[in-house]
């Protein structure tokens, strides 16, 4: 039988901002997740074994956990599992998570071979939000950080972020964040926009060229979920000078990076490409 969980923190129950049936609900889910990973479902009894409460207190969570959705009982009677609705929930901060995790030796490999800038982003509120960037260590260097946001008409992550998604999501974000002109050479027609990202979709690859920051070059490549949904890009960046006799390489490396790390992602999914395979 499994032995009986430590008792609740001394003293806790003296702070009065403290909700202790909260402590009880999260150690049986908690529960739920160190057990049921090994073999689910988990029978009532052998939960009630292990937390320091009464038997009914762990009933009426349980019961509670399946009238809002979270957890479900198996077809044998007593034993519980987490319902659909827990994943839903729990789901995108597990995979922003990994995703993170998945792209750290990608990044700095990118980083080491090309020695420029490189950032991971989503699409956050119509805008690029950077959430990983490594620097380069050259004293001349751009670099956003991490949290800043970017418009997405004139970033090469923006492009990527923008091209994989429906037409109408991509026309709605563009409706609600005006096209302005950051640069000389910014494209601030959204006709001329949507057949830019045309040629995106095609060659799996976005350029900045000097789009958003005069003297500034990037290039990006999508990351897919297991979906075939586009949830993030990969970009490099760097001065124009550095990156313009490089910039066939960088575009093929930050492609195949991007490639690589969606099929880590979801394996079973993707072609030797990166692109999600028909039929799923």
């Amino acid at each position: 039988m499994p032995k009986k969980r430590s008792s609740k923190p001394k003293r806790r129950q003296e702070d009065k901002n403290y909700i202790e049936v909260m402590g009880k609900i999260f150690s049986v889910l908690e529960y739920l997740i160190e057990t049921g990973s090994k073999h689910r479902p988990v029978p009532f009894s052998e939960i009630a074994a292990a937390l320091p409460f009464a038997r009914t207190t762990v009933h009426r969570i349980l019961y509670s956990l399946e009238k809002l959705g979270y957890v479900e009982k198996d077809d044998v009677a007593g034993h519980y599992q987490f319902a659909s609705k827990f994943f839903e929930l729990t789901g995108p901060a597990v995979h922003f998570r990994r995703l993170q995790s998945v792209t750290k030796s990608v990044m700095q490999n990118l980083l080491l071979r090309f020695g420029e800038t490189v950032n991971l982003g989503v699409l956050d509120g119509g805008q690029v939000a950077y959430i990983e960037v490594l620097q380069s260590s050259s004293a001349l260097r751009i670099a956003a950080l991490p949290g800043e946001r970017n418009p997405v008409h004139s970033t090469s992550l923006g492009k990527t972020l923008l091209a994989f998604l429906p037409e109408k999501e991509i026309e709605a974000i563009l409706d609600k964040n005006p096209m302005l002109k950051m640069t000389p050479k910014t494209i601030t027609q959204k006709k001329q926009f949507l057949e830019h990202l045309a040629s995106v979709r095609e060659g799996m690859v976005a350029l900045d060229m000097e789009e958003n920051l005069s003297g500034v070059i990037c290039v990006a490549a999508p990351i897919f979920d297991q979906s075939g949904r586009v949830i993030a890009g990969l970009s490099i960046s760097g001065p124009a000078p550095r990156m313009e006799p490089k910039l066939s390489q960088v575009q093929e490396g930050i492609r195949d990076a991007a490639s690589a790390t969606s099929r880590m992602l979801s394996p079973s999914v993707f072609a030797p490409d990166g692109s999600p395979q028909t039929g799923h």
